[in-house]
């Protein structure tokens, strides 16, 4: 036996809002780890600064600077949630910054890996990935580039 059809609306109307609450519930429960695990590498930058006499400047500054990166990924990451909860859209914009700012810690680490396997096998393998990331954050650059400049409304007069 079937229900009325005036209480079908109502159903899915229900139905809607609990699926809404949970996706809101997923998405501030992924918004808080998050923040956690950014002061977990904010607490681990700021021992990489108390420990430069252990490990030597440049060891530290590479190792802060890609805890800092890895911070701004994490930050993006928030904002984009933030985006998603309140306008119920996903943009492309911070994906593409999350993939630029990921791309340039990865080329960071092959640049550190580089001087230290000079002369060895795995040095044309590292150099090969370093192309490939170099292609990949000029990729990402151009495709920001036209997303900001097609998502930007075009003033009056201008078509």
């Amino acid at each position: 036996m079937t229900p009325p059809v005036n209480q079908r609306p109502r159903r899915e109307y229900r139905l809607s809002n609990v699926v809404e609450l949970a996706e809101r519930i997923a998405y501030y429960g992924a918004a808080l780890f998050l923040l956690v695990t950014m002061g977990m590498i904010f607490i681990s930058a700021v021992n990489s600064v108390l420990e430069v006499s252990e490990i030597g400047l440049l060891a530290a500054a590479l190792e802060i600077l890609d805890k800092v990166l890895l911070i701004f990924i994490f930050t993006e990451l928030l904002g984009t949630i933030n985006t998603i909860v309140q306008e119920r859209e996903v943009v492309a914009e911070p994906f593409l910054l999350i993939g630029i700012i990921a791309v340039v810690r990865r080329i960071l680490a092959v640049t550190v890996s580089i001087e230290q396997s000079l002369g060895t096998p795995k040095f044309d393998q590292l150099l090969f990935e370093l192309g490939v990331l170099t292609v990949l954050v000029i990729s990402l650059s151009i495709s920001l580039y036209f997303t900001r400049r097609l998502e930007r409304p075009r003033p009056i007069g201008q078509d």
